[in-house]
């Protein structure tokens, strides 16, 4: 029986021929991010997002004997081009596996929950919620593009110069207080709310209390598929 890889389930199967690759097609909304997951105990499994003929599109980007997993797919890259999870044992080796897609959603999916669970954070520490701003998030959103296009690098300072308060000015938004958290790597919203958790610096932009709205950029590396991510807070006049 054929199946159809999407956000509503995983797939398992198993490699029974050495070298063997199943492709698997993959059905996804046209705006969403996504990653994929493989699970296989012990067999050393490798996943791929790749076109229907098997050419990768995205490699995995960390992977070890139980599991692997693929770095984040932007969907402005992709357009409307059909995609399939290329699954595989590395040495030939064979065996069951379960293939699992991580669903991200769209920018403002993605954005919803940033701000979400930061609010989470900032509720437990007896602090009120933060609301988004469509200006902050334009901030945010041209760090986290201009950091992703020009260089790669992870920072404050743009390439240019421009420091926070000048992009925060650049998007039209008046301010008598602002904040930044950058960060990469990190795979969902969950989890890079928690580590900036774990960082006192970011934590006391995340908790401050003289800010009360925030922005959220985010892009991905077309060749690592990895995330960067842009937290912007202010206070307006």
């Amino acid at each position: 029986m054929a199946f159809t890889l999407s956000s509503r389930g995983s797939f398992r199967n198993s490699i029974s021929t050495g070298g063997e690759q199943l492709l698997v097609p993959i059905d996804i909304e046209p705006d969403h991010h996504f990653s994929l997951q493989v699970k296989a105990r012990g067999d050393w499994p490798l996943v791929s997002i790749a076109t229907p003929s098997g050419a990768a599109v995205q490699e995995a980007s960390s992977y070890g004997s139980d599991q692997a997993r693929t770095g984040l797919i932007d969907p402005g890259r992709i357009g409307d081009q059909s995609l399939v999870a290329n699954v595989s044992m590395q040495g030939g080796r064979t065996g069951r596996f379960k293939l699992t897609l991580l669903d991200l959603g769209s920018l403002d999916d993605i954005r919803d929950e940033v701000i979400r669970f930061t609010n989470k954070r900032r509720r437990k520490h007896g602090l009120d919620r933060l609301a988004g701003d469509t200006l902050l998030h334009q901030a945010a959103q041209g760090h986290a593009d201009e950091m992703d296009a020009v260089g790669r690098y992870l920072g404050h300072d743009s390439a240019d110069g421009r420091d926070p308060g000048d992009r925060i000015d650049e998007a039209g938004y008046s301010w008598r207080a602002y904040r930044e958290n950058v960060a990469t790597g990190q795979p969902t919203a969950k989890q890079v709310v928690k580590a900036w958790m774990r960082s006192p610096g970011h934590r006391d932009n995340l908790l401050s209390d003289n800010v009360s709205e925030i922005g959220i950029g985010f892009a991905i590396d077309d060749e690592s598929g990895s995330p960067y991510w842009v937290q912007k807070f202010a206070a307006p006049l």
